[in-house]
């Protein structure tokens, strides 16, 4: 798989369970989004190393690219943070143990990271992996 196809397969995934079930505004990686006064999310793919970790003919052999997908969350202050951990366990519940086009997410973990500037943000991390074949 590219980058790419791994990129759009986490995009498309969070779209359709999240952000348009629970239209939650959300900003994807270099995208703009007009900050709105209530809950909003901002997805960011972090990319990790890509290994090979299978031997064989040049055609058989597996590579894996690993990463991790933080979604941060943000409420604006004194809203209280119900709203984001709400959110925080829609996510969680979507891409805990999932397999969607080959890519593979890992059990997400919440974070607690506090007021960041007018808001109040929770990030979700959810280690994914792909395998491709070379």
């Amino acid at each position: 798989m590219t980058f790419e196809s791994v990129a759009n397969t986490i995009r498309s995934r969070f779209k359709a369970q999240i952000a348009d079930v629970y239209s939650l505004p959300t900003q994807y990686d270099n995208a703009g989004l007009d900050r709105p006064h209530a809950l909003h999310g901002r997805l960011t793919i972090h990319w990790g190393d890509t290994e090979q970790v299978s031997l064989g003919a040049p055609a058989s052999r597996r590579f894996r690219t690993v990463g991790v997908m933080t979604v941060s969350l943000f409420v604006p202050v004194e809203y209280g943070d119900q709203p984001a951990l709400e959110a925080a366990d829609r996510i969680t519940t979507a891409f805990r143990g999932v397999e969607a086009s080959n890519v593979h997410f890992g059990t997400p973990s919440i974070v607690r990271v506090g007021r960041s500037e007018s808001t109040w943000q929770i990030n979700v991390h959810c280690p994914f992996w792909a395998d491709d074949l070379g």
